[in-house]
């Protein structure tokens, strides 16, 4: 059993390597090129909302459906400041949010 052990930790560590330096394999060069999620949420008063005030600390959005998710979660837990302009600039989308606290999707 111990050998066996060993011999997975040499093989997770070769792959380790092997995934750092070659571009194919998956590791960690995925993540370096993230799309950038331009976007503005600004409250009834013209205050810009961060969102990443509202995520777990140290998390990421990399999707534009989570975004879209948060910025409603965000409409939705402050109903005293709504309505709220959400704009993506690449995408050309601009939405203002009222009661409902839906952003559709955009192509």
């Amino acid at each position: 059993m111990r050998s066996l052990c060993r011999a997975l930790l040499v093989l997770n560590v070769l792959y380790c390597l092997l995934a750092a330096l070659q571009e194919g394999v998956p590791g960690w060069h995925m993540f370096e090129s993230v799309e950038d999620l331009d976007h503005e949420l600004r409250d009834r008063d013209g205050n810009v909302v961060d969102i990443h005030a509202w995520l777990p600390r140290g998390a990421n959005l990399v999707d534009r459906g989570e975004l879209r998710k948060v910025v409603g979660f965000v409409c939705e837990r402050s109903p005293e400041r709504r309505p709220f302009t959400y704009v993506e600039p690449s995408r050309g989308t601009r939405v203002t949010l009222d009661d409902r606290c839906m952003v559709h999707a955009q192509p």
